[in-house]
């Protein structure tokens, strides 16, 4: 292809708009089943305290690793194309146990609920995210990968946008009782079931065999696969140790900004309120990115550049907290790394899983995308504990971040080389 004749959107002919519509819709209803639910686990997060999350990370770490041998054992077994209609059911049938929960439980029961969605809602957001680009990177080749998956990534944050701002709506019948937990988070797992419920009627147009046709539809391998590859294939070590490290910096760069919200409103409410006000500025920029921007750097300047930058835009958002934590920075902080990882190395990272073999599209990736993630959320709670259990100021953890923003930069490149991606 031409680099010179490379237009901002990518030509999209009939057929493929129709595929792209429904891919587009999936992920719609997916993110808005997650964020209708974000702000809920975020408030919980900040009235559990914000050094006690460490250990909630454990909790979720812990999870995963149970959970990933069970799905790869299970994912050998089934029916491929069938993955999306039972880990989704699944969920919503999670998210029922909850609805009833919160129904029965009294003021203690309700406590310890809340713990436990705290650590089932990481869980929820990885895995119903990443079973869907699961879905994507066996449909899709490589090629139309750099195409399609900004624009689907799009479907995604308009989704968001939309669970977040019915999360806002609900935010004010929250505030008219004694607990964030009382009857405005049951509206809003109604809200979730009945969207994920919508994905899974849209995956249905979404065969694996459109890139690879298999005499059988099941992937087969051992339930330990996924962890075995991440150890012995250079390409997916590479990019378990690049995803580490972005969730441990966005842990503590979350963490760092947990401590200035809590320290600007003592209000449940208000704190709400300002997470879903986040969510809401975050989705349309991304989206403008997803649309006008992301396929177009992904076809003309390529990964390297996308993987390499997040060092720098760490870098500069720790520098910035340590400087000026106020609530504007924290604002601005947390929408320029969400828009930029939702905007584009999402993308990215989904186009190089395009490559990998079959296995470990099915496998590794949710491995890596789920167990690693969540270990870099472990590793970056207790990075900023550790420090403060030194005497070390919340705010002065930005600066011993700074070394590891240079070295996901370096991972970036390193990642690139592993894949040989062009």
């Amino acid at each position: 292809m031409n680099n010179g004749s490379i237009s901002f959107l990518p030509k999209i002919e009939r057929k493929e708009g129709i595929v792209l519509f429904k891919a587009f819709l999936f992920f719609f209803f997916v993110l808005a089943s997650w964020y209708a639910l974000r702000p809920v686990r975020n408030e919980l997060a900040v009235q559990g305290g914000i050094y006690n999350l460490p250990w909630l990370l454990m909790g979720v770490m812990a999870a995963m690793l149970v959970i990933n041998p069970i799905y790869s054992w299970l994912i050998s077994r089934i029916d491929k194309n069938k993955i999306v209609l039972y880990i989704y059911s699944f969920f919503i049938f999670n998210l029922i146990i909850f609805l009833s929960a919160w129904s029965l439980a009294g003021d203690e029961g309700k406590i310890w609920t809340g713990r436990a969605f705290y650590i089932w809602a990481n869980v929820y957001s990885f895995f119903v995210v990443s079973i869907f680009w699961v879905t994507m990177i066996n449909f899709f080749n490589h090629t139309d990968s750099k195409r399609f998956f900004g624009i689907i990534s799009a479907g995604g944050s308009l989704g968001a946008f939309f669970g977040s701002t019915i999360a806002r709506y609900f935010s004010t019948e929250i505030c008219g009782n004694t607990s964030i937990s009382d009857l405005g988070p049951m509206s809003l797992i109604v809200f979730s079931i009945f969207s994920l419920s919508f994905a899974i009627y849209f995956s249905r147009s979404f065969n694996s065999t459109h890139v690879e046709s298999n005499k059988s539809h099941e992937i087969g391998g051992s339930s330990l696969e996924a962890m075995k590859n991440t150890l012995r294939e250079p390409a997916i070590r590479n990019l378990g140790i690049y995803v580490i490290l972005f969730t441990m910096l966005m842990t503590v760069s979350w963490m760092v900004s947990l401590g200035i919200v809590e320290e600007w409103s003592k209000d449940p409410c208000e704190r709400t309120g300002f997470f879903a006000r986040i969510e809401q500025i975050v989705t349309p920029l991304t989206l403008l990115m997803q649309l006008f921007l992301a396929s177009y750097i992904l076809r003309r300047i390529g990964t390297l550049a996308v993987l390499s930058l997040y060092g720098l835009l760490f870098a500069a958002a720790f520098m910035a907290y340590s400087f000026y934590p106020t609530i504007t920075t924290v604002m601005v902080v947390v929408i320029s790394l969400r828009i930029f990882e939702y905007g584009f190395n999402k993308p990215t990272r989904e186009s190089i899983y395009t490559k990998l073999t079959e296995q470990d599209r099915y496998k590794s990736t949710v491995f890596i995308d789920t167990f690693l993630a969540r270990s870099g959320d472990v590793v970056g709670g207790w990075f900023v504990r550790g420090l403060v259990g030194t005497g070390v100021a919340v705010l002065s953890v930005t600066w011993a971040a700074l070394p590891f923003a240079l070295l996901i930069s370096y991972m970036g490149f390193q990642v690139n080389k592993a894949v040989k991606d062009d």
